[in-house]
């Protein structure tokens, strides 16, 4: 049993102590669980008290309830420790010596855009049957791109406001 499994179970009857499970930040969320239930903060025994309590959902809602600011707070602490990461993750791509290291998010981006200009304007122009791309494979990329683009406007942004 894993705190992700909790988390799920949980979130049905509390959606915000559901996503806190799961999270390496935010144990808070399962001592206050393991406490209401009165037993050990690991996820067999809440998982056991749960499933055994017919009440457990209003227990659960109730807890969230009483604890909103708290829990609120441990999700903005955990998703910031997220953030950094990512941050800290990409200002060491950034310094990299190596090019395809520091490069691949905007060659993602031009390839992307070269790939969609070519299958949807060229190859039409050129009177070439356009081939059939998977939706998921441009999610995919968009996907990538997105993120990418997101994270380095946020990291754009943040240099601004320190400099």
């Amino acid at each position: 049993m894993q705190w992700k499994d909790i988390g799920s179970m949980v979130a049905k009857a509390a959606p915000l102590l559901g996503k806190l499970l799961p999270i390496p930040y935010a144990g808070v969320a399962g001592e206050l669980i393991a406490s209401a239930f009165g037993v050990k903060n690991e996820p067999t025994a809440i998982h056991n008290a749960i499933k055994s309590d017919p009440d457990a959902a209003v227990k659960l809602a109730k807890l969230e309830l009483d604890n909103k600011a708290l829990l609120q707070q441990q999700l903005l602490v955990a998703e910031t420790g997220r953030i950094q990461s990512i941050n800290a993750t990409m200002r060491a791509e950034s310094k990299s010596e190596h090019w395809m290291q520091w490069s691949w998010r905007p060659l993602v981006g031009f390839i992307f855009g070269i790939t969609f200009f070519g299958v949807y304007m060229v190859l039409p122009l050129a009177k070439i049957g356009v081939p059939a791309i998977p939706t998921e494979a441009w999610m995919m990329i968009g996907a990538v791109l997105g993120v990418a683009s997101w994270h380095r406007g946020a990291a754009k942004v943040e240099e601004a406001k320190r400099g």
